[in-house]
């Protein structure tokens, strides 16, 4: 996500629309820790991920409940 900042002031407008009085200027914004943004396709890597991690402790628990 990018995020734009104003070196002036914000301003609404009659219409409800918001203006820069100064220069915008976007803000490269970084996830916690300084790391970048996920992707899509790194969200869906780890979304997998975790699935297979919970599917493979519900096997187990499952077949040593029948043991």
């Amino acid at each position: 996500m990018e995020l734009i900042a104003c070196d002036g002031t914000w301003q609404h407008a009659q219409d409800g629309t918001v203006l820069c009085t100064g220069t915008l200027q976007v803000v490269v914004g970084g996830g916690p820790f300084g790391l970048p943004p996920m992707t899509y396709t790194d969200a869906n890597l780890l979304l997998i991920a975790i699935g297979t991690v919970w599917a493979s402790v519900f096997a187990i628990r499952q077949a040593r409940r029948l043991l």
